[in-house]
C-alpha cells in the first residue's frame, strides 16, 4: 500500500471517529438526570474534542463551529457562551503571544539562556540546571511563553555538541522542555491558570488568585521542577560529553554587549513584573496587565516591537482557548458538573484526601491520552470544581493539581508543546517514554508526599 492511500486511509478513520463516535451518543436513552440538552451538549463537544486531538480539522474550525452549535442549538444564552470576550483572558493571551516574539526578535531570551546555562557550569547535569534557571526568568518575564524559543535554544545545544539522535539529546531537549514548561506550576501563568479557574467559576463563584497567592501555595514546586530534571540529567547523562563552559561564554561573547532594544525589552518586563508584584497586594486587576505592557514595545521612545511581531499571532490559539471557555461555561448552564460530581462523589467518599488526589491524578493522566491539556481544563475543570465542594475541599487545590497532572504524558502526541520538542528528531522515543516515566513518578510522589501536605498545613486544603 502507497504511503499516499494510507494517509488516505488514516485520514478516513480519523474522520469516522470525529464524526461517527459522537453521533453514537445520540443513541443513548435520556432521562430526567441526563437530559436530550446535555445529551446533544455532549455530542457537540466530543465531536469538537476530537477534532482538536485528532488533528482532523484546523483547530480554528471547532473553536469557531462548536460555541455557535451551542447557541443555535439553545443550549446556553449567548452572554453565557460569549462572555468570555468581555473578560481579560483572552486578551492576556493576545499579549502574552506579543511579549514572547519580541522577546525572541530582540535577542534577550537567548543572552539570558546562555548567561546561565555559564553560571551553572559546563557538566551536563549544570548544562540542565542552566536550563530549568532560563525556564523560571523566561516564565517571569513571558509568562507560559518560551517553550518554542527553548525548544530552538535546545536544538541549537545538540548540534553544538554534535550529540544527534541520542540519550544524550533526549535529556537535553526534555530538560528544556521541563525548564519551560514546570514553572509555570508556581510561576503565574495567565492562560492555565486563568482557564482553569475561569472555567469553573460557573460552579464555585469568582476566585482571586494573585501572583504572590500562586507562588505562596505551590513553593514546593521549585523542588520539584529541579529534582525531576536532575533525575532526568542521571538518566540521559553521557560517558563522554563534549561540552564545556567555554563552549556556551563563547556563545554569549558572541551577542556582544546588550544591545539598546534588548535593555528596552527587559525594562518593560521588569515594569510587568512590578505590577504583578505590587498589583498582588493593592487587589489591583494584573491580568489586564499582561494585555497592556506587550503593547508598550511599539509606543514611540521605546519602539522595538515590529510589524511582523503581531502578523505572526496565532490568532486560533486565542479562539481555541475562549471555545474551551465556552465549553465550561455552557456545562455549568447545563448543570453537568452538577451531575458529574453525584455520580462520582460517592465513589471517591469514605477516601482519605490523598487517595481521592491519587484518583483524580489518575483520572487526569488517563484523559491526556485522547484530550489536549487544554481541553481537559475545559471538560474536566467544572465537575472536578463540584466534586471538590461536595468533599469539603477547596477548589483552588483541584484547580493546582490539574495544572500539575496535565503535564503528566508518556507519547509526545499527548501535549503539543512537548510534541514540538520531539519534532526536532533527536529524541528516540524510547527514552522520550522513559524520561517522561520518570518525571510522572516524580509528579505523584511529590504530590502525595509534599504538594498536598503543605496545602494542608497553610490551611489552604479546607480553606
Amino acid at each position: 500500500m502507497s504511503i499516499e492511500a494510507t494517509d488516505r486511509r488514516q485520514y478516513l478513520l480519523r474522520s469516522i471517529t470525529c464524526f461517527g463516535l459522537p453521533l453514537c451518543l445520540l443513541l443513548v436513552p435520556t432521562s430526567e438526570a441526563f437530559t436530550p440538552s446535555i445529551r446533544l451538549f455532549l455530542v457537540i463537544t466530543v465531536m469538537g474534542v476530537l477534532c482538536w486531538a485528532l488533528g482532523t480539522v484546523p483547530q480554528g474550525v471547532p473553536a469557531i463551529l462548536m460555541p455557535i452549535a451551542y447557541l443555535l442549538f439553545g443550549l446556553a444564552p449567548a452572554p453565557v457562551i460569549f462572555g468570555v470576550w468581555s473578560e481579560p483572558i483572552p486578551w492576556m493571551m493576545l499579549g502574552g503571544l506579543i511579549l514572547a516574539n519580541v522577546l525572541v526578535s530582540t535577542g534577550l531570551l537567548e543572552r539570558v539562556a546562555y548567561r546561565s546555562i555559564t553560571l551553572t557550569g559546563g557538566s551536563y547535569t549544570g548544562l540542565l540546571m542552566g536550563l530549568v534557571i532560563t525556564g523560571i526568568i523566561g516564565n517571569i518575564l513571558a509568562p507560559g511563553k518560551i517553550a518554542i524559543p527553548m525548544a530552538a535554544l535546545t536544538f541549537g545545544i545538540c548540534k553544538a555538541l554534535d550529540l544527534g539522535k541520542s540519550r544524550a539529546s533526549a535529556g537535553i531537549m526534555l530538560g528544556g522542555a521541563m525548564g519551560a514548561l514546570l514553572p509555570q506550576q508556581f510561576i503565574y501563568n495567565p492562560v492555565n491558570l486563568s482557564l482553569t479557574v475561569g472555567v469553573g467559576e460557573s460552579v464555585t463563584g469568582p476566585l482571586n488568585v494573585t501572583w504572590f497567592d500562586y507562588l505562596w501555595y505551590n513553593l514546593p514546586s521549585v523542588l520539584y521542577v529541579f529534582l525531576a530534571v536532575y533525575l532526568v540529567g542521571r538518566y540521559a547523562k553521557p560517558d563522554d560529553l563534549n561540552a564545556s563552559k567555554e563552549l556556551f561564554e563563547e556563545k554569549y561573547r558572541a551577542l556582544g554587549p546588550w544591545r539598546l532594544p534588548e535593555k528596552k525589552a527587559l525594562a518593560v518586563c521588569l515594569g510587568l513584573f512590578a505590577v504583578l508584584v505590587i498589583g498582588s497586594f493593592l487587589g489591583w486587576p494584573i491580568m489586564w496587565a499582561f494585555a497592556i505592557f506587550p503593547c508598550l514595545f511599539f509606543l514611540p521612545g521605546i519602539n522595538i516591537g515590529k510589524k511582523e511581531d503581531i502578523s505572526r499571532l496565532d490568532f486560533t490559539f486565542v479562539l481555541f482557548i475562549t471555545a474551551c471557555l465556552g465549553i465550561g461555561a455552557t456545562a455549568g448552564e447545563l448543570g453537568i458538573g452538577k451531575l458529574f460530581a453525584q455520580n462520582v462523589t460517592p465513589l471517591l467518599s469514605g477516601h482519605s484526601i490523598f487517595i481521592t488526589f491519587a484518583l483524580i491524578w489518575v483520572c487526569i493522566v488517563l484523559a491526556n491520552f485522547l484530550l489536549t491539556p487544554l481541553a481537559i481544563i475545559s471538560v474536566l475543570s467544572v465537575p472536578l470544581a463540584e466534586l471538590a465542594l461536595a468533599l469539603g475541599i477547596n477548589p483552588l487545590c483541584v484547580y493546582f493539581f490539574i495544572c500539575n497532572a496535565y503535564d503528566v504524558v508518556f507519547l509526545p502526541y499527548e501535549y503539543a508543546l512537548y510534541l514540538i520538542f520531539f519534532s526536532f528528531a533527536l529524541i528516540p522515543l524510547k527514552d522520550f517514554i522513559k524520561i517522561m516515566s520518570i518525571k510522572a513518578a516524580v509528579s505523584l510522589g511529590f504530590l502525595m508526599l509534599i504538594q498536598i501536605p503543605f496545602w494542608m498545613v497553610t490551611g489552604l486544603m479546607a480553606g
